[in-house]
């Protein structure tokens, strides 16, 4: 386990590279677990076919090797998830020190910090919990959709021409969202400093500027995951006839082809929504170096 000594918390700034830079060695090692990970779950289901067509034959030697596949699974992904926690809870118990004492040294009001000590746990808990999952969802994609290719050429078009579709649809509303995000952290900066004042008004205003922000987020969101949602929806249903009509009879292969079509909507639903996140911890990010830029400007 490696330990992070006060020679290495000299860093100002406060980004997802930072921190990769800051704590490289044990990061890039949660990665690659995430990676094994990965690789093993994509593994899943054209081992499920073969394990089907090998038990119609009266054989057992997939469903064998299925099972070992499961007990690597296990080992791996609870060795990840031991050493995440592990990890990134003493990164964070050393970043947020350092960004209290920062904003002290600037003379920055209680309640900013406190809304900032709290900002900082986005980015720890993004590289814990969130990026595993988009190196997960980035290799299932890739992998499958280089497996759909292999089966099928026709659902491997559509499968592409829905992903680029999905993707411009989030890179057209992106400002918005970066918008959105500023106006939502603006309003949380406040709110130490609102409930401090004991004025009820104020404090009901506040609340209720909060959810507005958050439902505005919210409804983005949501208008964005339903037109994904529909696209995805016809890609499935023009998968199936073209799975069965592809001249396979073995069952093992059809259900092996729409099982990858699944892990493909699965990718590419929850890629956006991660996307999303990184936009908010970007502007998390440039709200914290705009102010570290004024103070050393001084």
């Amino acid at each position: 386990m490696p330990s992070f000594s006060k020679t290495q918390s000299k860093g100002s700034n406060v980004s997802l590279r930072c921190l990769f830079r800051r704590y490289r060695p044990a990061i890039l090692f949660t990665w690659v677990l995430v990676v094994a990970e990965a690789v093993l779950f994509l593994l899943y289901p054209l081992l499920m076919g073969l394990s089907i067509d090998d038990l119609l034959k009266g054989e057992h030697r997939g469903l064998i090797v299925l099972s070992g596949l499961t007990l690597l699974s296990l080992l791996v992904g609870a060795g990840r998830r031991f050493y995440d926690t592990r990890i990134y809870s003493q990164i964070y118990a050393t970043i947020s020190p350092e960004r209290v004492e920062k904003e002290k040294q600037r003379n920055t009001s209680v309640s900013k910090i406190t809304a900032r000590a709290n900002l900082m746990t986005e980015f720890v808990e993004f590289l814990e919990n969130a990026f595993p999952e988009i190196i997960g969802s980035v290799i299932a994609l890739a992998g499958t959709l280089i497996l759909i290719f292999v089966l099928n050429t026709q659902i491997f078009i559509g499968c592409l021409a829905v992903t680029l579709l999905i993707g411009l649809l989030y890179a057209l509303t992106s400002k918005k969202t970066w918008l959105l995000n500023s106006g939502f952290n603006n309003e949380l900066e406040r709110q130490v400093a609102v409930i401090a004042g004991d004025d009820r008004k104020s404090i009901a205003l506040h609340f209720q500027k909060v959810a507005r922000w958050n439902i505005r987020l919210s409804d983005l969101e949501t208008v964005n995951f339903s037109i994904s949602w529909l696209l995805l929806a016809g890609m499935l249903v023009f998968a199936i006839p073209v799975a069965i009509q592809s001249g396979t009879s073995a069952h093992g292969a059809i259900l092996t082809m729409m099982m990858y079509v699944f892990n493909y909507i699965e990718s590419v639903i929850a890629l956006p929504l991660f996307y999303q996140q990184m936009i908010r911890l970007r502007e998390i990010s440039h709200r914290l170096e705009q102010d570290d830029d004024e103070t050393d400007g001084r």
